[in-house]
């Protein structure tokens, strides 16, 4: 009797220790596990894919990962083994029909492969799941994109911003789409600037003619200005180029000339421009002004980011001269509504912008870029049955005559613009 107490007692303490070291050795399987995982995947994002997928396999064979499955996939879709990427993520849907990330490496294999209309189901599934992601949507638009399917892809994002409002990569999207499907723009704008009697000016006005298509190469415009100061009236012939060199890279081409005391005799602008993650876009550049007596070189540079509904970005000027180095800036927002051509906008400058033709249409032009000049701009930019754009503009500023004197300055403008 006391002995089989004694093997009971013996059976009841075996237990906890068993389920201690069942304990422990799982822990050690799963921390081996993790590390191989790390090691499969390191070994795969340096190239050696090989290897990865023979340590993936070697920990799928001990227990389902989907983790480590995915990965094994990925490597499979990075060397264009497409079939056995299909079986892998097939196998990782079955067991969990909700996987995001398998419908995501589906998305991109089909993509790769060229079967859109199979891409597209894929982003389809994974927006009915979730209808507010921004990731499945704008795969959506940029395989539709891909596809010649311009409308498609507009209305893709259209319709999303609509619903969940205030996705910043996606209203820049929409901004870039929107010409493929109306290749061109005609736009007139006027600019009328009254001073005050400190000057002794007439008003300024300004006239600009546009036009505008998009191409495979990038848009191309088409500009002519028309100035009336002093007396005087003058044109100026104008060609802006937005070529794209890649994803996430495009340059801003400029060349005008004109035959007028009241604009500069040629102009040349060159900018890279480069998107950055996280919404930040960011330019360098320069701009060369030619006028009858001497030239005038300015370099700029940007920085800009999307955060929401709101765009803020930065821009200086910097122009080097023999009597010493002028900088000049403008801080810019705009609040974004259902739609990138419909916006409010504030921007704040100091010194005078070579890209504001208002400001260079003086026959003392060159001596007015070194100005200490202080202004404010409000504006309103609404698009109208999705053809018509309409933008208005009043700016407020004073501009130092003498040293430590200033005087105000007051500038309206007003722009109508049709695609088709």
């Amino acid at each position: 009797m006391i002995r089989l107490r004694t093997d009971i007692k013996h059976k009841t303490s075996v237990k906890p220790f068993l389920a201690l070291v069942i304990l422990v050795l799982n822990g050690l399987f799963l921390n081996v596990s993790a590390q191989s995982y790390d090691e499969a995947r390191n070994l795969a994002f340096n190239g050696d894919r090989a290897k990865a997928r023979q340590l993936c396999r070697a920990i799928l064979a001990k227990g389902f990962d989907s983790d480590v499955a995915l990965l094994l996939g990925r490597t499979y879709a990075w060397d264009g083994k497409y079939d056995s990427t299909r079986i892998v993520l097939n196998e990782v849907l079955s067991r969990n029909p909700n996987n995001m990330d398998a419908l995501d490496a589906f998305v991109d294999v089909e993509y790769w492969s060229e079967n859109y209309d199979k891409a597209i189901e894929y982003c389809d599934l994974a927006l009915k799941k979730a209808p507010y992601s921004e990731d499945f949507l704008l795969k959506k638009a940029r395989i539709l994109h891909s596809n010649d399917k311009y409308k498609e892809a507009v209305a893709t994002l259209e319709d999303f911003i609509q619903k969940y409002p205030g996705q910043a990569e996606v209203l820049k999207k929409l901004q870039e789409y929107r010409p493929d499907v109306m290749k061109n723009k005609l736009k007139i704008s006027y600019t009328l600037d009254i001073f005050d009697k400190d000057f002794n000016r007439d008003p300024w006005q300004l006239t600009a003619f546009s036009y505008g298509r998009k191409t495979k190469l990038g848009s191309v415009i088409a500009r002519v200005n028309m100035a009336q100061r002093f007396g005087d009236t003058g044109f100026q012939y104008e060609l802006d180029a937005y070529p794209k060199i890649s994803e996430n890279n495009y340059l801003y081409l400029n060349y005008g000339f004109s035959r007028s005391s009241v604009f500069p005799e040629n102009r040349f602008g060159v900018e890279l421009y480069h998107n950055f993650p996280k919404s930040f876009e960011g330019s360098i550049g320069m701009r060369q002004l030619y006028f009858s007596s001497s030239n005038v070189s300015i370099f700029t540079a940007t920085l800009g980011k999307y955060v929401s509904n709101y765009w803020i970005s930065l821009r200086s000027y910097v122009t080097p001269g023999s009597d010493g180095t002028s900088v000049s800036g403008q801080l810019q927002a705009r609040r974004y509504f259902s739609d990138p051509e419909n916006y409010i906008g504030l921007r704040l400058g100091y010194g005078v912008s070579p890209d504001d033709n208002q400001n260079l249409v003086d026959v003392n032009a060159k001596s007015r870029l070194t100005l200490k000049t202080r202004s404010i701009r409000m504006e309103y930019n609404h698009i109208i049955s999705r053809i018509w754009i309409l933008n208005g503009g009043a700016t407020w500023g004073n501009e130092e005559l003498i040293p430590g004197t200033y005087s105000g300055y007051y500038s309206f403008d007003i722009s109508i613009a049709r695609l088709f």
